[in-house]
């Protein structure tokens, strides 16, 4: 009878984080269908990109999970799910740093520039290896032509929005590497963001080993009593964790565009993006 009695519990405590967030779901996308045809500047744009890919990933989460939360059987894969709830914490702390309020003009460029140099020097590591496995008889990508040129006019726009802000010669030179996504890491953005680090960090790591099957993914698959057809009290837990971390980062998400998008004036940096 214990059992059974704990089972319902983790039954009812599955329910009860889907429908939190389902409803967290369907406010994201109200407040992204109400920011069709308006005018926006670039940086919220790309917030709105970011957001609009929060919103993509919680309708994935959303499908693989509802026919197991409403039949109570059937698959509940928590490995995707776990794997999903990364993905949303990623995006939204991504959301939270580029609409970040108090930027300064210089400090907004600088982390446009940190970004740019990011993309094109990943871009670089997946297209050599392309280009090698294509062979030698088939033509470079134009990325080619253009990269070392770009990559050198980057670091010099960094070092010189570093200097403007009096950022430590050190630092400058590491932000120049093209590893870098957040100007003082993720913890930095997650403090910024005014999110506990703690419950942050518990989160970011457990989900991530569901991101890289790492061995705390399936070492005590025994243990939980993995089932592909009954999900296990485990399953149900694990799950109901997903969804309650993806709902509160989406809650954050909602909030900040909601704040920051709508109008163009909401942007604090609108006027210097209009006088450049």
């Amino acid at each position: 009878m214990a059992a059974d009695v704990e089972d319902t519990d983790y039954i009812e405590l599955l329910n009860a984080s889907f429908k939190e967030f389902t409803v967290s779901l369907r406010e994201a996308v109200r407040i992204s269908d109400a920011r069709e045809n308006i005018h926006h500047t670039g940086r919220q744009r790309r917030v709105l990109s970011v957001f609009g890919k929060t919103i993509l990933h919680s309708m994935t989460l959303e499908s693989i999970t509802e026919n197991a939360v409403r039949s109570g059987t059937g698959l509940l894969d928590h490995f995707t799910a776990g794997t999903i709830a990364r993905s949303i914490i990623d995006a939204s702390l991504m959301t939270m740093y580029l609409s970040e309020p108090s930027l300064s003009y210089s400090a907004w460029q600088l982390r446009r520039e940190v970004l740019h140099l990011h993309e094109l020097t990943n871009r670089k590591r997946f297209l050599e290896p392309s280009a090698k496995a294509a062979g030698a008889d088939n033509p470079k990508a134009p990325f080619f032509d253009t990269y070392e040129k770009e990559k050198q006019a980057s670091r010099s726009r960094i070092v010189g929005y570093c200097q403007a802000l009096g950022i430590d010669p050190e630092r400058t030179t590491k932000l120049q590497e093209g590893q870098w996504v957040y100007t003082d890491g993720g913890r930095g953005a997650a403090r910024e963001a005014g999110w506990d680090l703690t419950i942050h960090e518990f989160e970011q790591s457990y989900f991530s080993a569901y991101v890289h099957s790492h061995p705390v993914s399936f070492m005590k698959m025994d243990e939980q009593e993995i089932s592909w057809t009954h999900p296990s009290p485990f399953q149900r837990n694990f799950v109901s964790l997903a969804l309650s971390s993806a709902s509160t980062y989406l809650d954050r998400s909602n909030a900040r565009v909601e704040m920051f998008t709508g109008e163009e004036s909401r942007d604090p940096l609108a006027i210097h993006f209009r006088e450049a």
